[in-house]
């Protein structure tokens, strides 16, 4: 990584708080797992439902969109809870 991208990170996490630079450090953790690209094809690819998700999904089959928050409000509940 050149250094004009860890200056970018840099000026883009400046002044943040603690939660948000914790949250990216965790995501970074993730990411950098030394866990062959391949196993996660193959995991993806395999994965299941649970019972519990199969159901919760079929309950949502002929929801309209009505049904569901509009995309404003959903960003104005997270800016308030989370403050980003």
């Amino acid at each position: 990584m050149n250094s004009n991208t860890l200056h970018i990170i840099n000026q883009k996490l400046k002044d943040k708080p603690e939660e948000i630079l914790k949250q990216v450090l965790g995501y970074l953790d993730g990411i950098l797992e030394k866990n062959p690209e391949k196993d996660w094809y193959e995991h993806n690819m395999n994965y299941q439902l649970t019972e519990q998700q199969k159901r919760e999904l079929d309950a949502m089959e002929n929801l309209t969109d009505d049904d569901f928050m509009p995309l404003e409000e959903l960003h104005r509940k997270i800016e308030e809870k989370y403050g980003f």
